[in-house]
């Protein structure tokens, strides 16, 4: 697999919302390929209509760096000005909060999935649900 596809993307984002259910919350998904283009998006019904916009800034800066959004958070936390500079230096699309994975097939990043609307731990949980039920992976094998 050489890149992110709709149906590819359309799996993660019901596997993921899947797990929200399991779990009694409400999530919007968003699956952005390496460039940090989005391939789609879901939000569930009654979820806030600001999480699609959330989950994708957290998947934007997970595609950018490929590393988990809670990684670059705590890498970020201690430095206001350099959290300041990421989101202005990216149009304010970067949220740099937990709820966001790449996507690994192989060495190869094909972007990224991110998730809100829930506490951010759960946000990931559905993401990583999402990621793992196409048999891909968030870190380069």
């Amino acid at each position: 697999m050489a890149e992110m596809t709709l149906d590819l993307a359309r799996q993660m984002c019901d596997a993921a919302v899947a797990r929200a259910k399991d779990q009694g919350i409400r999530v919007s998904v968003v699956v952005l390929d390496a460039g940090g283009h989005i391939v789609a998006v879901v939000r569930m019904d009654g979820c806030n209509y600001l999480s699609p916009d959330i989950a994708r800034g957290k998947a934007y800066a997970a595609a950018a760096w490929k590393q988990a959004s809670a990684d670059l958070r705590e890498r970020w936390q201690d430095s206001a000005a350099v959290v300041a500079g990421m989101v202005g230096i990216s149009g304010g699309r970067i949220v740099p909060v937990q709820g966001a994975l790449p996507i690994f097939d192989g060495q190869c990043c094909l972007g990224a999935i991110g998730a809100s609307g829930a506490r951010s731990d759960e946000d990931e949980d559905a993401v990583r649900a999402g990621v793992e039920a196409v048999g891909l992976a968030t870190k380069p094998a």
